[in-house]
């Protein structure tokens, strides 16, 4: 519930507000009721009965973020942290039927088809996933988004394969998307399903190549009292593994200048910096943008189910960030910002996973 964030609304709605300077919705838009002190202000004003989810400008202002937690890298309250205030007014502006037209439609469309991509989604043929494979320790959780994406599929697998990894896969979305838009009822309802054929498949680590899968199933489930017996690893925290071990060898270092862009769920959610830094200096000439780590910019890829025209600005500006430092290829360590980039720059500049190039 909002209430139970009233102390760090009233923290964040006092501040001198530098972290409009951090938000890219406030950076493309402009409007104060958009930066993370407007957010922290208009809950505040909920809480205090001086303003309703009944106003579409109020609900408009909880659908106007990211969850990048961008902001959260100017903040000097360890208290406040805005992504979680928004995600519970979303929770409750459901719960009350004002959200708007258009999430209601992402339901319906989710429903369809069990993710948010409006189409039937299945892992294809591959020799090496086999019935053999159920019962091994690890556990490869595949997500809706990696579906959409078959080179990391399969670079994936043949990683897996190279190291000598007996695994199982599941294919299904974790559900990260519902959660996101405040539809918790029915991300509980499929995390149910996902817990249940997670823990009967008796793997001990579960490897997702999606930062924000990682984050459900690790941060977000217990939360929905899902919690899972197995580890979640992101697939950077399992190469880099593989490799200290001696069980994985990377292919030949290339010479050619390559920038990576940090994914908001694995830098500033989960803190994983270094492992994908740590693999790319191996095989590859390794450069940084200006903005980089926990100031990396979004690519926008949260707010295009909402605004967006909002969404592409951010997008655009998040390419100059790379674009400045002049590499020749973009590494990223997800999906969802792969597919972002590669739509933005039309094949300009190749844009790769990390996977790619193991």
């Amino acid at each position: 519930m909002l209430k139970e964030y009233l102390h760090k609304i009233k923290l964040c709605a006092a501040c001198p507000k530098m972290c409009r300077f951090a938000c890219p919705v406030a950076e493309v838009e402009k409007k104060e009721r958009v930066t993370p002190w407007g957010k922290s202000l208009t809950a505040l004003l909920v809480l205090e009965d001086k303003l309703s989810y009944d106003d579409p400008d109020v609900v408009d202002t909880f659908y106007s973020c990211c969850m990048c937690k961008r902001c959260k890298s100017y903040c000097l309250v360890d208290d406040v942290d805005i992504p979680s205030m928004v995600q519970a007014a979303r929770d409750e502006i459901v719960a009350a039927k004002k959200e708007p037209e258009d999430i209601r439609q992402f339901l319906e469309q989710f429903k369809k088809f069990n993710n948010p991509y409006d189409k039937e989604l299945a892992l294809p043929p591959h020799p090496s996933l086999s019935p053999e494979g159920r019962g091994s320790d690890i556990l490869y959780f595949v997500g809706c988004s990696t579906l959409l994406d078959k080179d990391i599929l399969n670079s994936t697998i043949n990683l897996l394969d190279k190291a000598g990894e007996g695994y199982s896969t599941f294919s299904d979305c974790c559900g990260f998307p519902l959660w996101a838009s405040g539809y918790t009822e029915e991300a509980k309802g499929l995390a149910d399903k996902v817990k249940t054929a997670l823990s009967s498949s008796g793997a001990k680590k579960i490897v997702t190549s999606c930062p924000a899968c990682a984050y459900m199933l690790k941060s977000i489930y217990p939360s929905l009292g899902f919690g899972l017996s197995a580890d979640v690893f992101h697939i950077a925290q399992f190469t880099e593994a593989l490799m200290k071990d001696g069980r994985l060898h990377l292919n030949k270092k290339s010479d050619i200048d390559t920038v990576y862009h940090d994914p908001c769920f694995l830098g500033r959610y989960l803190n994983i910096y270094d492992a994908p830094r740590n693999i790319l200096r191996q095989t590859a000439a390794l450069r940084e943008p200006i903005k980089t780590r926990e100031n990396n910019n979004c690519c926008g890829a949260g707010l295009y189910q909402f605004r967006p025209m909002t969404a592409k600005k951010v997008t655009e500006i998040a390419v100059e960030n790379i674009k400045q430092t002049k590499a020749k290829q973009i590494i990223t360590a997800c999906p969802t910002c792969k597919r972002i980039f590669s739509e933005a720059l039309k094949d300009k500049i190749p844009v790769k996973d990390l996977t790619e190039l193991i």
